[in-house]
């Protein structure tokens, strides 16, 4: 006999059998990106500010005051990102969801004229897969989005109740593909695509909701700090692309699509790749062919990524023309039959990145400064060029610091950047590799003895003026 159980939202009496949280009127009540969700995955964070203050959503009946052409009906939804409310408009006899974003972010001066600016562009965003705006502004001290109702559940939800069968993630995959392809060719990143933002209607019809909404919502100044540093997070850890966690400011379309390659992963098995975490056939019964087009979504590197949207939507639209073929694929001996890959590091340094280029400048500027200073006085022209010498060697004491180091199956990965002209890597204190100085640089080399034998550890090191970032990951033999 089933044991019951209650919805924690409404108290109706469930089975234990049921897979989902809530009954399903409480699903279908979650119809937008706000809906609650699962405390296992973070909300969005955009600043200290807001995630530290917990918005307090207003009644229903205070804002039907301040929208008198609305019914306000009920709150539907509240997150990081504000409250959405389900409405109705009277004249057009139709639902609408109305968002109202947060009231800390009346502290940020700039906030009205980039709120106008960026509501403007999201507004034009009219594209079947995407929730669209219906109209936006401000009353009293309340900003605020008239948005598409979509009658459903999110995509959180749909994973919550059960597994997705391959072909329902095929068929989910291009209708994303579609709706961000339109966005970036319109200018516009979510920046924070995750299954909560993600809605499917009563009919199966995929949208992608709060389009724009991360870049809106951080504060003047925000793309010009390190998040690592500062904490200030656009977007949710669990499906950001590496590169958000580095700096907002270099942050382009491509880290839509490494959330996507994220969602594509989870949805054909039910976990998200992070450590270890094996190509999807080596979890589920799927298409081999599948591990491809789900792999490159999430390469770490923006430009070994798929480029666009749309090449993704081709790539599995490709695969579903034709039967997908489940392969079982059984744990295959040691160094044969794939990989799975790991991340060993993840690290952003700005202090010490920064200081470097500060005192080299001032000693290379001081050289220039000094020669005319020999026509008055010898003496005081070599002081000063001992002064920029002396800073000279300070800057190299400062990038004596850029050290990374970690150990793998015994083995110990150094990625030394302190020399003035190059990077290098050593593997068990032996030099295996050395490059020149660059901004951008990758480097691979295989484990030849030992355990981990045929293992390729990978090194990507982007160094720019205000940071260095490392990551290390291993590609292990299966």
């Amino acid at each position: 006999m089933n044991q019951l159980r209650t919805c924690p939202e409404c108290g109706t009496t469930i089975t234990a059998t049921s897979k989902a949280e809530l009954c399903p009127g409480c699903l279908l009540k979650m119809a937008t990106n706000d809906s609650v969700v699962d405390p296992d995955f973070e909300q969005t964070n955009i600043t200290p500010k807001l995630r530290k203050q917990r918005f307090e959503a207003p009644a229903a009946e205070q804002l039907n005051a301040l929208f008198p052409n609305l019914e306000i009906l009920e709150l539907i939804g509240r997150g990081g990102m504000g409250a959405v409310y389900k409405a109705r408009q009277p004249d057009l006899d139709r639902f609408v969801a109305v968002k109202i974003l947060p009231q800390e972010i009346q502290g940020d001066p700039g906030f009205g004229d980039r709120f106008l600016r960026e509501a403007r562009t999201l507004a034009k965003l009219n594209h079947p897969n995407i929730v669209a705006v219906y109209d936006f502004g401000q009353i009293d001290e309340l900003f605020y989005f008239v948005m598409e109702f979509v009658d459903g559940v999110t995509l959180r939800d749909t994973i919550a109740a059960g597994s997705v069968a391959p072909e329902e993630a095929l068929r989910i995959i291009p209708g994303l593909c579609d709706a961000l392809q339109f966005a970036h060719e319109e200018g516009v990143v979510h920046r924070d695509i995750k299954p909560e933002n993600i809605l499917l209607d009563k009919r199966g019809r995929v949208k992608i909701a709060d389009f724009g909404l991360a870049k809106l919502m951080k504060r003047e100044g925000d793309e010009e700090d390190n998040l690592t540093g500062t904490h200030q997070v656009m977007g949710t850890l669990k499906y950001m692309a590496p590169e958000q966690m580095a700096t907002s400011r270099n942050v382009d379309h491509r880290a839509d699509i490494y959330s996507l390659g994220v969602i594509f992963y989870e949805l054909l098995t039910g976990d998200l790749p992070v450590g270890w975490f094996a190509p999807p056939s080596k979890k589920v019964a799927i298409d081999l062919r599948l591990d491809e087009v789900v792999l490159r979504t999430l390469e770490a590197e923006p430009g070994r990524r798929y480029q666009h949207a749309s090449e993704v939507k081709s790539a599995v639209e490709q695969l579903s023309s034709g039967p997908i073929v489940p392969v079982a694929t059984p744990p295959a001996p040691a160094g044969q039959g794939g990989i799975r890959i790991h991340k060993l590091m993840d690290d952003t340094e700005t202090k010490y990145r920064t200081r470097h280029h500060i005192v080299l400048i001032m000693s290379f500027l001081q050289v220039p400064i000094s020669l005319p200073v020999f026509r008055e006085s010898i003496p005081v022209g070599i002081a000063m060029l001992a002064v920029a010498f002396a800073l000279f060697l300070w800057a190299v004491k400062i990038k004596k610091h850029l050290v990374w180091e970690t150990t793998y199956k015994g083995h110990t990965i150094k990625l030394d950047c302190s020399s003035m002209l190059a990077e290098q890597i050593y593997l068990d204190d032996g030099l295996v590799q050395r490059g020149g100085f660059g901004t951008k640089m990758e480097f691979r080399t295989k484990i030849k003895a030992g355990e981990g034998l045929g293992d390729e550890i990978i090194i990507w090191f982007d160094a720019q003026f205000r940071y260095c970032r490392c990551r290390i990951d291993v590609e292990e033999q299966m």
